[in-house]
């Protein structure tokens, strides 16, 4: 399994569900380029993300990875699907961007607004810079903060604090955000994916509205929706619990199938 985290984040946004997976699945989570110990890449949108991912799938011998994205990392995990859709046996939309238009406005405003270079310039030089930004961050996009595991708080202030997560992100942003808001939709790509896919979404939702994943099970083959009481955009960390009881029996039913119908190919 492929584990790709959300825009501005890191790796560790996924340590609950890394060990509720492991003892079933070989999980891995990876750092997108630019943020955590990875170095960036020319482009921060989510297609060249996918790119790379497929190369270092590659390189860590997991050729046909289940994959599971959240939030930005959710159009990583379907620009994946759709470059290699027969080397994705399942995958796992957590929050995802790209399934509509709509998104918080203080992303549209950072996006196309001189105020992105502002905060890209100025958290790094505040002494609390990094912690008020993640303390910021939290309060929108999860419904209870307090729920948020500690080494969450700690990983990403540090991932904040890194030379290039901020410069990343805006970029990130712009190629994904604009006045309108969320362009480069994957909504209408959605029926061209043949693998088992779930979605799954906080109900409380405060950066990409839950309707939106309706909206996305409603296009997919063969899809699957859970909505998650009380719960943001931050259901990973805030409601691993949650998101592991809709995950499990999913892969379980989705590798099953993969595995027979290969047995029936073979």
């Amino acid at each position: 399994m492929l584990l790709i985290h959300g825009e501005g984040s890191v790796s560790e946004q996924w340590y609950d569900i890394l060990r509720g997976l492991a003892g079933s699945h070989r999980t891995i989570a990876v750092d997108l380029p630019g943020y955590g110990h990875s170095e960036p890449i020319r482009s921060a949108g989510p297609e060249a993300m996918a790119s790379f991912l497929w190369k270092f799938a590659r390189a860590v011998g997991a050729e046909r990875p289940a994959v599971v994205g959240h939030s930005f990392g959710g159009a990583v995990a379907v620009h994946m699907a759709l470059q290699r859709p027969d080397h994705v046996p399942s995958l796992v939309l957590v929050d995802s961007a790209g399934m509509g238009r709509a998104i918080n406005p203080a992303m549209v405003v950072l996006a196309v607004t001189p105020l992105g270079d502002l905060t890209k310039w100025l958290i790094p030089r505040l002494t609390f810079g990094p912690r008020l930004l993640v303390v910021s961050v939290a309060v929108i996009s999860a419904c209870r903060p307090w729920r948020v595991p500690r080494p969450w708080w700690s990983s990403q202030t540090k991932a904040v604090s890194s030379p290039e997560a901020l410069p990343t992100t805006l970029r990130s942003q712009r190629s994904s955000v604009g006045p309108l808001g969320q362009k480069n939709l994957l909504l209408g790509r959605l029926p061209e994916l043949p693998m088992p896919t779930l979605v799954v979404w906080g109900l409380q939702d405060l950066f990409i509205p839950f309707w939106q994943g309706i909206a996305a099970r409603r296009r997919l083959r063969d899809g699957r929706l859970k909505l998650v009481p009380c719960a943001g955009h931050l259901l990973p960390a805030e409601a691993a619990g949650e998101l592991l009881k809709a995950v499990r029996p999913f892969l379980a039913h989705s590798t099953g199938a993969a595995a027979a119908e290969g047995g029936l190919r073979r």
